[in-house]
């Protein structure tokens, strides 16, 4: 039994019991045969049915026989410390356990307890890589216990997306989820909805996901007919432009102000006497190209592939090349790269993370670094942080930072690392924070001639990921990587023996050879390769590389063949299973995995996640970030103690490394202030996005209502008789005499909407009482509304109903777009009021209620409109 550990609100203590009953009835399902595992999942399932809760004596046995089913199905049982994560996930909360701790496998226990209810499990990763690899590894335990296992991708069709949701647990990455629930907003009809209603969902790297990603919210766009050659003649405007001359730029919030100086300069090129009088908004365009210019580099924020520019996520290093930047910077920074400016793109639909995830009634999360923002976590979500023990004692080195006075001394001094390291073949992991950063590593190792592996997020290097991390903890594997940490797969000292063995299996394959004759009884792997190249005369690599697979896994075509390739692959495995656990051996005697930071990241957590692949299940390792006064984190938050530091001193030595207790404290400062100022912008994004959080559950409960409503027809008389009220009310308020011309052209128009000839002028406005007037327009309104239902039903039964759901579906739809784009504008220019004294979150709610009001008028005239206006004979 392991020690427990005592956390702030909750004690892991109180999982005690459970833990203890659930190892008592191991011993029982032992003995249970495949099918009887089934049989008691399916009565856990009619258990759980009857109590409609998921009592302890469900947990306990759901537990244990989740423990057996991956024991006999993939050779994994889990520790305690396993099971005590998953009574924490199943209790709504994060469990913080170490990299290596198997968190993967830690997530069958509360998935699968909670599968019984049949209401759906989502787990969460952040990529499809993980996503996939996660579904067909653990997907064998579900299997084994009679649970059905869906996995969603990118590139899925919503026909595979729906039914994918429809199975027992669901493997999807955050984007994804998170888009279908949009793109289900936006649907016309029921059949094209794909998900339902959210019950349990478990995230992986929860931190990752409801942290670093929480700043910019999931958008769906549309195309909207734009003008190429403003973008493009911007970008040339903006080359002409000098820094601290012309404009003057914050790095922190990426924005630029334009000088007395720079706005003549614009209005001199464009010859024009005023810019912000002219019918073109130039100063928007420019802004953006000085924004492109100055901020968004390439191979940092993106990178140009076949003639487009895609997105590099900062968090992951990964490309999004569905992605596009908003208000016209993407465009921007496509003319800036000269590449032709597509369409500009429209949201039409948009939710944050914050807001997203708290939609299911139970959520939970895991991760190996989520203390340090537990506060965060709990005020938005509702989530607490319980940390989870290690299973064994844990051995990272993390060593003191090194200091150096430039950028150029840092990378000379991390390649010279490198190099002690490799002559000692100890293994390393360089994690960098962009591509540029990573190849300029690289550049340094091929000059001192050390290979090395680049995993970043250009194609060539990410197609070899898998490969890539299987041989990170070899002997003298040097590996580069932008954002390494949580990538979701562990670094293995000695390297992966699956990986080594499919490798083996190919030479031997080929060859026709064992390359150590040394190994006895391997006469049998000779015969089986006999067999297999009896069977398959021609096997050539890409082929190899197409039977085998870089994971645990074997493609599964020819059922003879794959038996084969199966036998060898075990048979290789076991025979240098000493080859394999000596190199493991020799590489921990050298201090295990060197992991290498070289920049320290905005927040605490990110640098411990990349310190942890480094210590994994016990293994010794070492962590050291190698940093430079020069690096943003300084540049931006290390206030004047850094500049004092140097010129107090009169550092100019390159080579040495700093050493201050100075330099500590500010560095810890400015680490806080980095934390402190993206909590605050989280927090400012969550605030704003509760205002338009509480419009977005009014018109998506609308719409869902109205999808599932047989027919409408109510709904459009109570809509259609408003918009007369408020047209009786128009005129009402109206200064008749003032306004008569244009009056005069409502009516005409209202006389063609309603189609009656009764003479209704400005006069008989003012002669005729309110009531009446009302009346009569909503008979009127009626008679045309009959008139046309009739009429259809006749030649068309059924027809008109279905017209009037998409008319206020569409109108619904329509009109949200303009409601979130004049929300965004809102909420950009709504800053200035704190110049006026005025607080500009409630200024935000004010007027968002207005324009909210505003865009339900607007629904209500574009049906009524829509449903008496179009002729359907």
């Amino acid at each position: 039994m392991f020690n427990l550990i005592p956390n702030e609100k909750y004690t892991i203590k109180k999982y005690q019991p459970l833990l203890n009953h659930i190892n008592l009835f191991e011993n029982t399902v032992k003995n249970f045969t495949d099918n009887e595992i089934k049989e008691q999942v399916s009565k856990l399932q009619k258990k759980y049915l009857l109590k409609q809760e998921l009592s302890d004596d469900i947990v306990i046995e759901s537990f244990a026989l989740t423990r057996e089913a991956a024991l006999r199905t993939i050779g994994l049982r889990h520790f305690d410390q396993q099971l005590l994560g998953g009574l924490v996930l199943n209790d709504g909360k994060i469990a913080e356990m170490k990299t290596g701790e198997g968190k993967t496998l830690v997530a069958t226990l509360p998935a699968s307890l909670n599968a019984l209810t049949q209401k759906g499990v989502h787990l969460v990763t952040v990529n499809d890589y993980l996503a996939k690899r996660d579904s067909e590894w653990m997907g064998q335990v579900y299997q084994h216990l009679g649970l059905d296992v869906g996995l969603i991708q990118s590139k899925m069709n919503p026909i595979e997306r729906k039914e994918s949701y429809k199975k027992d647990i669901t493997y999807i990455t955050n984007s994804e989820l998170g888009f279908d629930y949009l793109r289900d907003n936006m649907t016309l009809s029921l059949n094209q909805l794909v998900q339902r209603p959210f019950h349990y969902c478990i995230i992986d790297e929860v931190d990752s996901i409801l942290i670093d990603e929480a700043r910019t919210p999931l958008i769906i766009s549309g195309e909207v007919p734009t003008n190429s050659n403003i973008y493009i003649q911007s970008s040339e405007i903006s080359k002409y432009l000098k820094k601290d001359r012309d404009f003057e730029t914050d790095e922190k919030t990426t924005n630029v102000i334009l000088t007395e100086q720079g706005i003549s300069q614009i209005e001199k090129i464009l010859g024009v006497s005023n810019i912000f009088e002219t019918k073109e908004p130039w100063l928007f365009y420019i802004i953006n190209a000085l924004r492109a210019e100055n901020f968004f580099l390439k191979n940092v924020q993106y990178i140009v592939r076949n003639n487009q520019i895609i997105i590099v996520d900062e968090f992951t290093g990964r490309v999004m090349p569905e992605r596009r930047w908003n208000n016209g910077l993407h465009e921007a920074i496509e003319a800036k790269e000269n590449i032709l400016v597509k369409q500009s793109s429209k949201q039409l639909a948009a939710i944050t993370y914050q807001n997203f995830f708290t939609l299911y009634p139970k959520l939970a999360g895991m991760t190996g670094t989520a203390k340090t923002a537990e506060a965060e976590l709990e005020k938005i979500y509702n989530l607490d942080v319980v940390v989870i023990p290690t299973a064994r004692p844990f051995k990272r080195e993390d060593l003191p930072d090194r200091v150096y006075i430039n950028e150029i001394a840092k990378w000379k001094a991390v390649a010279k690392e490198c190099v002690s390291m490799y002559k000692i073949g100890r293994p390393v992991l360089v994690g960098t924070n962009s591509i540029e950063k990573s190849e300029i590593v690289s550049l340094l190792l091929k000059d001192y001639q050390i290979p090395h592996k680049l995993l970043n997020a250009k194609p060539e290097n990410l197609k070899l990921e898998s490969e890539i991390i299987a041989e990170a903890g070899c002997k003298s594997s040097i590996t580069i990587a932008t954002n390494m940490a949580g990538r979701g797969t562990d670094i293995i000292l000695g390297g992966s023996s699956s990986f080594k063995t499919k490798c083996l299996l190919k030479v031997l394959i080929l060859t026709k050879k064992l390359k150590n004759n040394r190994q006895k009884n391997l006469f049998l792997i000779n015969k089986l390769i006999s067999r297999l190249l009896d069977k398959e005369k021609n096997l050539t690599v890409e082929k190899l590389n197409q039977i085998l697979l870089f994971d645990n896994t074997i493609i599964k075509n020819d059922k003879q063949f794959n038996k084969l390739i199966s036998i060898l692959f075990f048979y290789i495995k076991t025979n240098y299973k000493t080859v394999f656990e000596n190199e493991r051996k020799r590489i921990q005697t050298l201090g295990g995995l060197f992991v290498i930071g070289t920049e320290r990241h905005e927040s605490r957590r990110i640098d411990n996640q990349l310190r942890g692949r480094a210590g994994r299940q016990g293994d010794p390792g070492a962590s050291r970030f190698f940093l430079s006064l020069e690096d943003k984190i300084f540049r931006l938050f290390g206030g004047n103690n850094i500049q004092s530091l140097v010129s107090t001193f009169q550092l100019n030595n390159d080579e040495t490394p700093l050493e201050s207790s100075l330099l500590t404290r500010s560095l810890d400062s400015a680490q806080e202030k980095v934390e402190n100022y993206y909590y605050e912008m989280r927090k400012r994004v969550y605030d704003y996005d509760e205002v338009l959080n509480e419009q977005r559950k009014v018109f998506y409960l609308t719409r869902s209502l109205i999808l599932r409503t047989p027919a409408i027809r109510n709904w459009v008389i109570d809509l259609g008789e408003y918009v007369i009220f408020e047209i009786v009310d128009y005129f009402n308020k109206a200064d008749l005499d003032k306004n008569e011309d244009l009056i005069k052209q409502e009516l005409s128009e209202l006389k063609k909407l309603l189609g009656f000839s009764f003479n209704l002028n400005v006069e008989t406005i003012k002669e005729m009482p309110t009531v009446v007037l009302f009346n009569f327009l909503r008979e009127q309104f009626w008679l045309v509304y009959d008139l046309k239902e009739t009429s259809s039903e006749l030649i068309d039964p059924g027809f008109y109903r279905e017209y009037e759901k998409i008319c206020l579906l569409q109108a619904i739809d329509s009109s949200w777009a303009e409601h979130l784009e004049k929300m965004n504008e809102l909420k950009e220019s709504i800053g200035w009021r704190a110049y006026a004294q005025r607080d500009p979150l409630s200024e935000y709610k004010q007027e968002g209620y207005r324009i909210f009001r505003a865009t339900l008028q607007q629904i209500r005239n574009s049906l009524t409109f829509a449903v008496l206006a179009t002729d359907l004979m």
